[in-house]
């Protein structure tokens, strides 16, 4: 611990003395907002002033500025030039003092000591409504013996945000971002569409080259280093920085960066960070520059695997007969007993910090006639190490195995069937479909490797424990004329056991699987 102490109060005390000399080092900055510009668009107030309060809290969540808001200021996208224009203009002006002068764009009068502090500003943040569509729609919902018309709103908002670099007098950067909302109510829906369109306003911006957070090695320890900056400005756990190396073309002066390594974040502190080395082609030394690499902290995964099941001998048909006489219908099962059944799936994983995550799984038992189809979620801890990862896993999750539809013929000529009182007409071409539900838990242990920043290959160990399937439901339905269906269970008395059958079995996928992955960074 004493050692631990002494080396933070080192670093600590090297952000003071200035030895980054070499290394670019961001520093938070105003940054004054604008409130939405509407123009012609017909927009509640209320969804007006909760879009403005949405955008500050982005730009305030990210920690990275000190935002001075300037709501009841709206900026026509036509007048944007003129005030960039009078931005240089003011600036080159030393006769003029604050709060002796108006400046109006449009119709838009803004107050000299406002007009005077924003042209002090860092950056210019200038949103405006380019769309917002309302559309009234319409569902049919039966109650009863009677039908009624609900209307409900779907939104459509997009919101350009314009960023003007004061200093340059320059238009710096723009994006778009689009939202859509659904709810009983259009205030609602224009509320649900703002809040969606705003949600990706965060990564856009750290997208953006200059909010990129930059900072530099201060110091290494084995595979550990510290850069300057920390919580204060909005680094976190599980952030990655890509190292950059100054490097001197040849002798003409010139200075370039080139990329040697890559860190993420374990601890954030107020104003110092501690990082573990990833990759590291080039060693990565104190002066050496960081530079903010912004992901949605989600990864990808397509999985292949091979896992044990129990799934019983049912090479055999399932006859259905009706409720008063002997006319049935048949569909061939023709499932052969199975240990192992291969499986194939999706992975997708969202970083929680720097040893955790969590983990949603849909995977696919290739297995036929019997498909089996699992949704699993789950959490995860990880210890890294270099370009390795080893991770434990635990979650629970829902198992459906079905046949889907399968062809039926009858054994009689009679016409129709009759199951549990309803009618299912032959001629109409009925189909069968069998399936069961299963729930349980997973555990697992995996070990990943980075093969490059955004790409690695994952080996895995799982064990389910699930409950076995006893109970199997039989649907039979018609696929032209009325649509007629009907729902049984195995243990229905219109089931006809035969001596080879017996009906449905017991399936079970409790036991182990090993997988491999592929998966893409995001």
């Amino acid at each position: 611990m004493k050692r631990k102490a002494f080396v933070l109060s080192f670093v600590i005390c090297l952000l003071f003395t200035g030895t980054l000399h070499a290394a670019e080092v961001s520093k938070r900055q105003d940054i004054a907002i604008f409130g939405l510009t509407t123009y012609s668009h017909t927009i509640p107030e209320k969804i007006v002033g909760f879009t403005d309060s949405s955008i500050n809290n982005v730009f305030v969540n990210l920690k990275r500025f000190s935002v001075l808001g300037y709501g009841e200021y709206r900026l026509e996208e036509s007048d944007i030039d003129s005030f960039i224009e009078r931005i240089k203009e003011l600036r080159s002006e030393k006769a003029k003092e604050a709060g002796e002068y108006d400046e109006k764009f449009g119709t838009v009068v803004i107050r000299g000591e406002d007009f005077d502090r924003i042209v002090s500003s860092f950056l210019v943040v200038l949103p405006t409504l380019s769309r917002y569509d309302v559309r009234a729609v319409y569902q049919e919902v039966k109650r009863g013996f009677f039908i009624y018309r609900v209307k409900s709103y779907e939104v459509t908002a997009v919101i350009d945000v314009t960023f003007v670099n004061v200093k340059e007098g320059t238009r710096e950067e723009s994006v778009r971002i689009t939202g859509t909302g659904a709810a009983p109510s259009e205030d609602t829906a224009g509320s649900n569409a703002v809040q969606n369109a705003v949600a990706m306003l965060s990564q856009r911006i750290r997208s953006l080259d200059t909010f990129k957070i930059k900072s530099g090695v201060i110091q290494r320890q084995g595979a550990t280093v510290f850069f300057e900056l920390g919580s204060d400005i909005g680094v976190k756990p599980g952030d990655e920085y890509e190292v950059m190396t100054r490097r001197e073309i040849g002798k003409t002066g010139r200075v370039t960066y080139l990329p040697t390594g890559l860190v993420r974040v374990k601890k954030a502190y107020p104003d110092v960070s501690e990082a573990q080395i990833v990759i590291e082609d080039q060693r990565i030394t104190e002066g050496d520059q960081l530079f903010e690499i912004a992901k949605l902290g989600i990864e990808g995964s397509l999985t292949l695997g091979l896992m044990k099941v129990s799934i019983p001998d049912m090479y055999y048909d399932i006859t259905v007969k009706e409720d008063f006489g002997s006319d049935s219908f048949s569909m061939s099962l023709n499932q052969q007993a199975v240990e192992y059944a291969a499986d194939a799936g999706i992975r997708v994983t969202k970083s929680l910090g720097y040893n955790f995550k969590g983990v949603l799984d849909a995977t696919a038992i290739i297995n036929l006639p019997l498909i089996g189809l699992l949704g699993e979620i789950g959490a995860a801890g990880a210890l890294h190490t270099g370009r390795f990862s080893f991770e434990l896993l635990a979650g629970g999750g829902l198992l459906y195995m079905t046949t889907f539809q399968r062809s039926l013929y009858k054994w009689t000529t009679f016409d129709p069937l009759i199951i549990n009182g309803t009618w299912i007409n032959y001629n109409n071409n009925p189909v069968m479909s069998i399936y069961g539900l299963a729930v349980g838990l997973k555990g697992g242990v995996g070990v990943t490797f980075l093969i490059s920043r955004d790409i690695s290959l994952r080996a895995g160990f799982n064990y389910r424990l699930y409950t076995p399937i006893r109970n199997w439901s039989i649907l039979i339905e018609e696929t032209a004329g009325s649509m007629q269906s009907v729902t049984i269970d195995s243990e229905s008395d219109n089931i006809v056991e035969s001596l080879e059958s017996g009906g449905m079995k017991q399936v079970d996928i409790s036991g182990y699987e090993i997988s491999l992955s592929f998966n893409v960074r995001f």
